[in-house]
């Protein structure tokens, strides 16, 4: 192990983080993590990829990602692809000197696209212009019977109402009690990666979390972001609510599994390892 491996390592450590955590944050294979702690860099793609995935893993655990490339820049390799790519001329080829017609008609197609679209909004003014007079036009014998229908007074307004009109609240009170049909809560299994159990939940409108601690442990909860939201000890005896409703996602980590159950909305969630410490991933789909 290299001495910028193991500070990294104690960096991660002290942050509470695997190395499972920190593939969930920096979304980095574990495996390449696993070769910058070591100083086994053959894993990785490229030297280009060595020094990103450091100064990503060290932000990730609160360091100067820069300031520790620079203090152990011996330890990590360089790249060589830049000096390669310098040397290599640049031509023009057939596709570069057809990309230059193909640019100058780009240029020229949004002025034509302008210009057929003024000239097609001149035509439909011009043919609004000519059917206007004919529209102005009206019937002498129309205006004076709509000026006479206009001064009689209405006979119609005070009308019984009929049956038919009084059945209509009853058909739309009916339809309105069909619409409140409210779907059932569904949590589905997704997977299950080393101490990690993902779920999907689906049909519930509110998220309760709910942890029953029969023996002690400790409880952390995050959020879609990995904002950490709760982070305490829970006593045995004792029953933790939590609601996550304005939550997409929620990850609950136990660090004493056994006999304490975890349950959302009062329907319990399996935990599918072994492991002492497990985590619970649910995802949740209005």
């Amino acid at each position: 192990m290299t001495e910028l491996g193991a500070r990294l390592k104690e960096a991660r450590i002290a942050k509470g983080f695997s190395i499972d955590d920190l593939q969930e944050i920096t979304k980095i294979q574990k495996r390449y993590l696993a070769g910058i702690e070591e100083g086994n860099y053959a894993t990785m793609p490229g030297s280009f990829y060595v020094r990103a995935f450091i100064k990503q893993y060290a932000e990730a655990v609160g360091l100067n990602g820069d300031e520790l490339l620079d203090t152990y820049k011996s330890e990590i390799p360089t790249p060589m692809n830049e000096e390669v790519s310098k040397n290599i001329t640049t031509t023009p080829s057939r596709r570069s000197l057809g990309g230059r017609s193909t640019g100058k008609f780009m240029e020229v197609f949004p002025m034509l696209v302008v210009a057929l679209f003024a000239i097609a909004i001149i035509v439909i003014l011009w043919f609004l212009f000519q059917n206007s007079p004919k529209n102005d036009e009206t019937d002498p014998a129309e205006t004076d019977n709509a000026l006479t229908l206009e001064t009689k007074p209405p006979t119609e307004e005070k009308n019984p109402v009929t049956p038919t009109e009084e059945e209509k609240p009853d058909e739309e009170v009916q339809e309105e009690v069909v619409e409140e049909t409210k779907p059932e809560q569904q949590l589905t299994f997704v997977e299950t990666q080393g101490e990690t159990t993902t779920y999907d939940l689906t049909g519930a409108e509110s998220y309760l979390v709910k942890i029953v601690a029969t023996n002690k442990t400790w409880l952390n909860i995050r959020d879609q972001d990995n904002k950490i939201l709760v982070d305490q000890a829970v006593n045995a005896g004792e029953t933790f609510e939590y609601d996550a409703s304005a939550l997409t996602r929620v990850r609950i980590r136990l660090g004493h599994t056994p006999g304490n159950t975890v349950s959302i909305n009062d329907q319990a969630v399996e935990f599918k390892s072994d492991s002492t410490t497990q985590n619970l991933v649910i995802q949740f789909n209005k």
